[in-house]
């Protein structure tokens, strides 16, 4: 029996317990506007505008390629920043590879986000950030948002798709040692 199979016999007699998304999180859309308030210069100033384009598939990492700046006036409700510990999803693509896909915010930044992304943003002690981000990039996930979305004639995650996804929240213990352990195989995978 691993560490982790100890914990949860320990920690859970009956069972992790399971919650919806909306326990956990909120979810944000990104900022619309038009696309003549586009500023196409080089180092312009405005707002930056992270893109499904902006997260890479194959580490689930932040890539500032191609930012577009927008006009500053151009309007940004205070929850549309990117926070520290934000879970930034690509929620509408042409693709269907990319809806879902997501990057971690590892520190606060001067950007925002388009109308096709979205943000989970945690809204309770009861999970960890790091573990909700290797729920949303596990089978587990994308098994969902394929069922959800095979029916759908449109690529889009909305609150109807979030709504309904369900996952295992064991003791923020276990959470954090599942973390430290996947974290930790990401990193070793990074470096082979």
């Amino acid at each position: 029996m691993n560490k982790i199979e100890k914990m949860i016999k320990e920690m859970c007699p009956n069972g992790v317990e399971y919650k919806k998304f909306f326990d956990c999180a909120q979810y944000i859309r990104g900022i619309t506007y038009n696309k003549s308030k586009e500023i196409n210069k080089e180092n312009a100033e405005g707002i930056k505008v992270l893109r499904a384009n902006n997260i890479s598939l194959s580490d689930y990492t932040l890539n500032y390629n191609d930012i577009k700046i927008v006009a500053a006036d151009v309007r940004v409700k205070d929850e549309q920043w990117l926070k520290k510990d934000d879970i930034l999803m690509c929620a509408g693509s042409g693709s269907r590879e990319h809806i879902g896909k997501v990057a971690y915010i590892y520190k606060d930044i001067d950007y925002t986000f388009g109308g096709f992304m979205g943000v989970v943003r945690r809204n309770t002690d009861i999970i960890n950030n790091r573990y909700f981000f290797h729920i949303l990039i596990s089978k587990y996930f994308i098994n969902h948002l394929d069922l959800a979305l095979n029916t759908a004639t449109i690529n889009n995650i909305n609150n109807q798709v979030l709504e309904t996804f369900e996952f295992p929240v064991p003791p923020i213990e276990i959470q954090n040692e599942i973390v430290r352990i996947l974290d930790n195989f990401t990193s070793l995978t990074a470096e082979l």
